[in-house]
Parts: C-alpha cells; structure tokens; sequence
C-alpha cells in the first residue's frame, strides 16, 4: 500500500509540467543504465552513459563498443515501455527474443536469440543455471506458466520476483542473460503502473545471493529497491518543480 501511495504521489508530480519530468526522465535512465551494469561488473559514468545516449561524437575508437552497448540498453528500455502500454503484450518468446536482439544489436561476434551451448566457466553468476539442452524445454514451460490464470491473479511484484528467479536460473543466452532477464522483471511493474525497479549497484552481493536463494529474498530486495525509487524520484522532482524560473514553458 506504501508503494502504491508513492507510484500515485509520483505520478501527480510527474504531470505537473513536462520540462521537469523530462529532466527526471532523463536522469532516472541514466541511473538505470548505470546501475545495471554495476550489476554485471561493468562500471560505466554519467558522462559516458548520456554521450551515448544523446548520440554524440565519439573522439576515442576504444569507446565505441561502450557505446553501442549503453545506446542497445536505453532502445531496450524505450522499447519495454512502449510494450507495457500495451496491455495486449504477452511476456513470450518473441519479447525474449526481441529483447536481447536489441541488447546485441551492432555488437562483433554477438548473435541474436542464440541459446547458450554451454556451462561458462567463468561468469558474473555464481547460482546454479540450466543445462544447455534443457534450456528450451524449461523456457518454454516459463512462458507458458505466464499465461496460467493462477499467475495472473498474482500481484505484479510476484509475477516479477518469481518470472526473474526462474529466468535466471535458466540463463537461456551466453550474453546479456541477466539484462534481459531484469528487463522482462521490470515489464511486469511497468504494466501494472508501477516505476521500474533498479537494483542499486551497493546490493549487488545480495542480488547475486537472492538468485541462489529461495524466491521471497529477491522479492524483498525487489520492493526495497523500488521503494528507494520512489523515495529518490519524489526528492528529485521536488528540487526540479521548485525552480520554476529555469523552465519556459
């Protein structure tokens, strides 16, 4: 009820005047796109992360992989968004799919939608995932479990806990598995009203464990992170709204 009393309070902020929410808008993605690689290990900075989004002119060659990744992550966010607006969307394999073609796109030796042929030995996750010739199978069943009736009486918090843990325990992709994965986690907030929930950077230990872990302690760490959303969009849009004389409207 606490979260449902801010996402209101949030969204009548939000529709007070549009140069604000844009301005908000724009630095919520920025703390998202940053966040979720400190998630995977790769540190990024404001600077890098809104250069590639505003398309700027790269100086440094070295910096074009970066950038084609943070500007495949914000068309990523863009395109949940728009999906979630669509209350005909249905999380299937064409969404998954789609997803982490959008993460690849225009990245060397990445490979849209392929399957991982292989347990990594090396990897970012330390929980146990699927076998590669179980992968199909158990993302199928997934999928399927989406569209039961029992699922979609479920509270959407629950749909994107217990969606997340069983995705990432399958890890379907050799690349951008947990990105996708939070992606989708994130659809189902989106649909329900509700801001996306980013997992700060300071909890990614506790992320890793909630993986390992039973489904409730990513479901905490999920409701404390978009609590700390809101708190944090709430302190932001009242510093943008009280310097009015900034704005033109």
């Amino acid at each position: 009820m606490e979260l449902d009393d801010k996402t209101d309070a949030l969204n009548t902020y939000a529709g007070v005047r549009a140069e604000p929410r844009r301005e908000f808008e724009e630095r919520f993605d920025i703390s998202w796109i940053y966040h979720d690689n400190a998630l995977e290990g790769v540190v990024l900075t404001s600077h890098e992360i809104k250069a590639a989004i505003d398309r700027k002119v790269i100086s440094d060659v070295n910096l074009i992989p970066t950038y084609q990744e943070i500007k495949n992550q914000k068309a990523a966010i863009d395109y949940v968004r728009e999906a979630a607006k669509n209350k005909r969307t249905r999380v299937n394999l064409t969404l998954v799919k789609d997803l982490h073609a959008l993460f690849v796109r225009d990245i060397e030796g990445a490979e849209a939608g392929r399957y991982r042929k292989e347990i990594p030995l090396h990897r970012t996750y330390f929980h146990e995932i699927a076998q590669p010739n179980r992968i199909s199978y158990r993302l199928n069943k997934l999928l399927q479990a989406c569209g039961s009736s029992e699922f979609k009486r479920w509270h959407p918090i629950n749909q994107a806990a217990a969606f997340h843990h069983e995705f990432m325990s399958i890890f379907a992709f050799p690349d951008n598995s947990g990105k996708v994965g939070r992606m989708l986690m994130n659809f189902f907030l989106l649909r329900a009203s509700y801001m996306p929930a980013v997992i700060h950077s300071i909890d990614r230990q506790r992320y890793y464990e909630s993986l390992r872990g039973p489904v409730h302690q990513l479901r905490e760490l999920l409701i404390e992170s978009m609590e700390n959303g809101l708190d944090c969009g709430l302190r932001c849009l009242n510093e943008l709204i009280a310097r009015p004389t900034e704005y033109v409207q």
